[in-house]
């Protein structure tokens, strides 16, 4: 397996696509971050009431929230990542080679998983870090526990792993599909847009159970008034969740024609 690794890594590193997707999403913080600490932002803040986002721990709730685009960079990087392997005859090969199946998902999976969480950490932190260095971490009545370091670390735990069942998803589309294009598609298209659809027209008690779903865990723990409840009960199903997701894909992947 630690060769498979060795390879893999060798492939992210001789990627260009996906270097240059960590650059922009690293430059694009550092603009955001050099924006949010700017007068006029403070002043555009404090009119429309968003006292909050003055401050790190809303800041970086802020950015937690941006559904859409951490959406995006999943997708493209299992589009990248996965679905080019296969087009590339990389995992075809491995197989004839007489790897295991079920590491080559495995290493490929995990791969993903750091890539595409080590490129959405930068999204989240980098920016907001302007905002903690200028105006501190805030106080209970503007980001009520938010005010808190543990709060804080423990939000940012529970979101990320909600957001790796996300993940799980895009990266068991990619080997099932084994297109890139179509794996941007499905992903994009059915997650991103389809979620906002069933937000929109579910009534209240329904929108309740799509919150123990990937699509709707991070709604549990992205919030000012965060509690230790939230973080734990958002950690454990996100937990069970993306190993629910990635085991089935496996079997699915076992079983798959290999074009």
């Amino acid at each position: 397996m630690l060769s498979l690794f060795r390879s893999e890594w060798y492939q992210i590193r001789k990627t260009l696509t996906v270097k240059l997707l960590f650059l922009f999403i690293l430059f694009t913080s550092i603009a955001l971050g050099i924006r949010e600490t700017s007068e006029s932002y403070a002043a555009e803040v404090k009119e429309a009431g968003w006292n909050d986002l003055l401050y790190g721990g809303g800041s970086l709730l802020s950015s937690l929230k941006d559904y859409s685009l951490v959406i995006l960079i999943a997708s493209l990087l299992a589009g990248w990542m996965v679905s080019s392997s296969f087009e590339t005859r990389i995992i075809q090969e491995a197989v004839c080679y007489g790897k295991s199946r079920t590491k080559i998902y495995t290493v490929k999976m995990l791969m993903y998983f750091i890539v595409s969480l080590m490129t959405c950490l930068v999204l989240w932190i980098v920016g907001s870090l302007f905002v903690f260095l200028k105006y501190g971490i805030g106080t209970q009545e503007v980001v009520g526990n938010l005010c808190h370091w543990n709060y804080i670390a423990g939000m940012l735990f529970a979101g990320s792993l909600a957001y790796l069942s996300i993940f799980a998803i895009c990266g068991v589309i990619a080997f099932l599909t084994q297109k890139t294009s179509i794996t941007l598609g499905i992903c994009i298209i059915a997650i991103a847009v389809g979620f906002n659809i069933i937000i929109g027209i579910l009534p209240e008690p329904l929108l309740k159970i799509i919150d123990y779903t990937p699509v709707g865990l991070c709604r549990q723990v992205l919030k000012l008034d965060v509690s230790w409840e939230d973080i734990i009960r958002t950690s454990c199903i996100s937990i069970v969740w993306t190993v629910a997701i990635c085991i089935a894909g496996l079997f699915k992947f076992k079983k798959a024609e290999l074009k």
